[in-house]
């Protein structure tokens, strides 16, 4: 049997209000206060307030008042670019009165210079080049297709584009009518285009296939024309012009007048005369050494400790040819056998 606990027992015991709590472990405990000082900032407090209306400028009573901005009218500035542009064009009217602005510059010469490498029709290069170089040779000459091929080349960029030389083709067909319908048929191109002439004469020489086979036929004759750009009924109409083949039988015959006799033949003439080299040349330094003998003038009688020099006397290195009398050149020279 269990006793009866007292009424106050289990009791909690009830702090006492009055005694001072601790302070807890983590508390800071307070710094003492720094006396009060006074700094600018509470002087500047105490300052009385500024008054910023009185501290703006003033103008004086008696100065006038701006004028009042405007916007010109549209038409104000049309008649601005009207009367700049009027002025422009009175200037630009006196300028060309006096010379000063659109009149071209007067040329130093009335006739234009030829161009060195030119064409016209049988002739290659400047009119005025010092030197000439006529080449006598037939379409079906085997000897004149290669000297064209292996010094036509040469002849034309050394001398003829420099405005040195201008080159003549010249026909001397006496192999048969296949020379004749192939020196005609290079007349008509020329007709038609001097360039065309040209073009003409290296396709004549490239289908070039032995004497009278028929390489020169009518057909094949147009059909080089074709190759060539030539209109097809112009050159068809020439071919039948008697007065072309005339020309050529013409001119044939004034190279046997000047001594021809065989193909090809290159007459050099220049100031200093005329050399004649007859057959296929042995070398480009024939041909160069001949230009460069007629370029200049010839000397006078007893200028050269040798001996005097005729004017118009040719010679070529290797077989010479001398003018006659008359001017006719006469071949000194065993020529190349007709080809």
């Amino acid at each position: 049997m269990t006793e009866p606990l007292p009424p106050d027992a289990g009791a909690l015991p009830v702090a006492d209000s009055t005694a001072p709590e601790p302070p807890p472990s983590d508390a800071v405990p307070d710094e003492p206060s720094a006396a009060p000082t006074e700094g600018p900032l509470d002087a500047a407090a105490d300052a009385p307030p500024i008054d910023f209306a009185a501290a703006e400028p003033t103008e004086p009573a008696d100065a006038p008042s701006p004028a009042p901005r405007t916007r010109r009218a549209p038409a104000v500035l049309v008649g601005y670019l009207a009367a700049a542009l009027a002025g422009a064009l009175l200037l630009a009217g006196s300028l060309v009165a006096f010379g000063g602005l659109g009149r071209a510059t007067p040329s130093p010469s009335p006739t234009p210079t030829p161009a060195p490498n030119e064409a016209n029709g049988p002739s290659l290069g400047s009119a005025a080049a010092p030197v000439t170089v006529e080449i006598w040779a037939d379409y079906q000459c085997p000897y004149c297709r290669l000297e064209t091929m292996v010094f036509g080349g040469s002849l034309e960029r050394a001398f003829v584009l420099p405005g040195t030389v201008r080159v003549v083709f010249r026909d001397f067909a006496f192999l048969g009518q296949e020379s004749t319908d192939a020196a005609v048929a290079a007349r008509c191109a020329g007709r038609q285009d001097p360039g065309a002439y040209w073009r003409y004469h290296d396709l004549l020489f490239a289908a070039q296939q032995g004497e009278n086979q028929g390489t020169f036929s009518r057909a094949n004759l147009v059909t080089i024309a074709g190759i060539a750009a030539l209109d097809a009924t112009s050159f068809t109409a020439c071919l039948d012009d008697p007065s072309v083949a005339k020309a050529v039988a013409a001119e044939t015959a004034a190279g046997k007048a000047l001594g021809v006799e065989s193909t090809p033949t290159m007459r050099v003439t220049g100031p200093g005369g005329t050399k004649t080299l007859a057959g296929f040349s042995s070398g480009w330094s024939t041909i160069r050494d001949a230009i460069a003998a007629v370029a200049v003038p010839a000397p006078s009688a007893g200028a050269s400790p040798g001996g005097s020099a005729s004017p118009g006397a040719s010679a070529s290195p290797g077989g010479s040819a001398s003018p006659s009398p008359t001017g006719t050149p006469t071949a000194t020279s065993t020529p190349t056998p007709t080809k």
